[in-house]
């Protein structure tokens, strides 16, 4: 019985750890394009037109695959399908507001039990803490988009209600040095997206961990969560261990 459980075990471990080596070292490949032909007769008119858009998501054997069709009236149309299969919530027709008659409106009775209830004093966030978490939401954008290997190809004529806006985005592109891969004419005319663009990029498991890593080891983020610890030996041997 001792033996059999102990292979049960192993077997079990085994599986975790392949399930982990998976996850970590088989890459997650993403491409999404986007087709557009939607345009404004002048300032004060809406875009009419279309645009397709579609995604591929695959990861090793298993891929999940959507599509889209815009128009001036919404999403017309939209899949979903994992495996070449159709998912739930794939629908044609524009779809309704949310909300009805009943909606926003509270439960009856919730807010006389709610002021009745004594207010609990939430602990002080700790400065450090904050300016940290605040410093590495910023960064994370950009690790992440490094590590993505994203390869982003454009060529459209886009133009937003507001002239300004448009130069403003003629400017960051250039100075970010995307001008010479997204082959974009600013329309400072009428609002406007009109040509195809395309997203390819490709992310490893690890490199994710090790930007969680990262961020886990600062000092402020890395002392509030081993503080969080009850076993005060590890917690003693933990502490302080940011860097």
């Amino acid at each position: 019985m001792g033996a059999a459980l102990l292979r049960i075990l192993l077997v079990l471990l085994g599986l975790a750890v392949l399930v982990v080596l998976l996850l970590l070292f088989v890459p997650f490949d993403v491409r999404l394009r986007a087709d557009s032909e939607l345009a404004a007769d002048g300032w004060e008119s809406r875009l009419t037109g279309r645009a397709d858009v579609s995604f591929r998501l695959r990861w090793g054997l298993l891929f999940l695959t959507g599509r889209g069709v815009w128009t001036e009236d919404g999403m017309q149309w939209s899949a979903l399908r994992l495996m070449g299969l159709p998912l739930r919530g794939s629908r044609k027709g524009a779809g309704r507001k949310a909300g009805g008659p009943e909606a926003g409106k509270p439960e009856g009775g919730q807010h006389g039990r709610e002021s009745g209830r004594k207010r609990r004093r939430s602990p002080r966030a700790d400065p450090a803490l904050v300016l940290t978490i605040a410093r590495e939401a910023v960064r994370l954008p950009g690790r992440l988009w490094r590590s993505l290997g994203v390869r982003l190809t454009a060529e459209a004529t886009y133009g937003f209600p507001d002239p300004s806006l448009t130069g403003f985005c003629e400017a960051v592109r250039w100075s970010t040095g995307l001008g010479r891969s997204l082959h974009l004419t600013p329309d400072f005319q009428r609002p406007c997206l009109i040509g195809r663009g395309e997203l390819t990029g490709r992310l490893y498991g690890f490199r994710l961990l090790a930007i969680a890593w990262q961020v886990v080891r600062q000092p402020a983020i890395w002392n509030h969560l081993v503080s969080k610890i009850r076993f005060r030996p590890l917690r003693r041997i933990l502490l302080g261990g940011g860097v």
